[in-house]
């Protein structure tokens, strides 16, 4: 009786790890993250070359992180594909997850700010990154945990590349972080459609 139990609570995590598959692809999640791809290291970069190389005071860094959040909500809107306007489940987590990295990320800064360590702020953001992925890797695909590692490098190796280069570090890594799965999910996401429309011919 318990092999049975055991055998379908397996069957049930399989299930919801296919259901997540399927609902990542269906709304478009991986052209999200393919453009996120570009304007998260964008900002990143931007924070380097900018509020880093410039010496401002901790509240300038996050100008950039405020823009690129406006710009990849509005990228979510555009380009994500509803159910009847209405958000489901996984979409509720990514939200939360990135909602969480969001308000720590500031708690983080203004806690650097009090500090005056704002040379401090792109490791504590990759740490931070590195959490919030590895809740990503327990909610959605262990692959995550992946991603988590990366950034966790990122973190260490921030402090012994230089301030306005630690930026750019930081940068690559979010590019790689979204590019790689976003990619995946697109393509998964033609062949669906192309599949689809071969069908229909037929």
């Amino acid at each position: 009786m318990e092999k049975d139990d055991a055998e379908r609570a397996l069957s049930i995590i399989r299930q919801v790890i296919q259901n997540t598959h399927e609902d990542l692809v269906a709304h478009n999640w991986g052209l999200i993250w393919i453009i996120h791809a570009f304007t998260n290291a964008a900002a990143f970069v931007a924070i380097g070359a900018w509020a880093e190389a410039g010496e401002m005071a901790i509240v300038w860094y996050l100008v950039p992180l405020a823009i690129v959040a406006a710009v990849n909500l509005s990228i979510v809107a555009i380009y994500r594909e509803r159910d009847r306007g209405v958000q489901s489940p996984i979409e509720w987590q990514i939200h939360g997850i990135f909602t969480a990295f969001i308000i720590v990320s500031l708690a983080g800064a203004a806690m650097l700010h009090l500090q005056n360590q704002p040379k401090l702020f792109c490791p504590l953001m990759a740490m931070n990154a590195s959490f919030s992925f590895a809740v990503m890797g327990v909610v959605f695909y262990r692959a995550f945990f992946g991603v988590a590692a990366l950034f966790m490098v990122a973190g260490l190796v921030a402090p012994l590349v230089g301030p306005v280069v630690q930026w750019y570090v930081l940068g690559g890594a979010w590019w790689v972080a979204l590019m790689a799965p976003g990619v995946i999910l697109h393509l998964e996401r033609q062949r669906r459609e192309t599949d689809d429309e071969r069908s229909q011919i037929l």
